[in-house]
């Protein structure tokens, strides 16, 4: 498995006078750790999942980066690919769901996680369909992937335990954390200057979008 396995031999930033790279992966039966958000804030995408999947290469999705959605990154990645290759026909939003389950577990040599026949770990996440975002219930994957996201789920279960409740996250508690993470940031940015070659400030070196009052 490679991560993003963006820049092949026939990348327009790579260009180089071979075109091999893409059959290598199929060959070798290499997985690409699709994770797009993190390129897609530099203005980079991979060129194109769909023509990936074609050539025979096996994709997952990752996260990377914040958020760690799993469905922001499907909803990234057919909204990226699409633009990329200027049309909806490269790839099918059951491609990016596979790739976000079964795909992901078989690059990780799991066979027990990414579905659930008999055997396999008891991993779900159950969906509101009552949410407005999820109606009308015509299609409710395409639903959850590019309008509800995370705001419809109702329940998680990992192995069989219940994490997430009515929206709620029952194993860790968020505000103490958001806390302790913004403690950890303060300092983190009082120490930016002497860590800057040019002694610069956190605000020099990355403003904030809107003025301080």
């Amino acid at each position: 498995m490679i991560g993003h396995g963006i820049f092949l031999n026939d990348h327009p930033r790579t260009r180089w006078w071979t075109e091999r790279d893409l059959a290598l992966l199929a060959d070798t039966n290499t997985t690409v750790a699709h994770c797009p958000i993190v390129f897609l804030r530099c203005g980079i995408a991979l060129r194109d999942f769909g023509r990936y999947r074609r050539a025979g290469v096996r994709l997952g999705l990752g996260t990377n980066t914040f958020p760690h959605n799993m469905l922001e990154k499907m909803r990234h990645t057919a909204y990226a690919v699409r633009l990329v290759v200027e049309t909806p026909r490269t790839l099918s939003t059951a491609d990016v769901f596979e790739a976000a389950t079964v795909a992901g577990a078989s690059a990780l040599g799991r066979d027990d996680i990414g579905r659930l026949p008999p055997g396999c770990r008891a991993d779900l996440v159950l969906i509101d369909l009552r949410h407005p975002a999820m109606r009308p219930v015509r299609d409710p994957l395409r639903s959850l992937v590019y309008s509800a996201a995370e705001r419809a789920v109702r329940s998680v279960f990992v192995d069989g335990d219940e994490i997430v409740r009515d929206g709620r996250v029952l194993t860790i508690d968020l505000e103490a954390a958001a806390a302790e993470l913004e403690e950890a940031q303060a300092r983190m940015l009082a120490r930016v200057p002497e860590r800057d070659h040019a002694h610069r400030s956190i605000d020099d070196l990355a403003p904030a979008v809107l003025p301080h009052a």
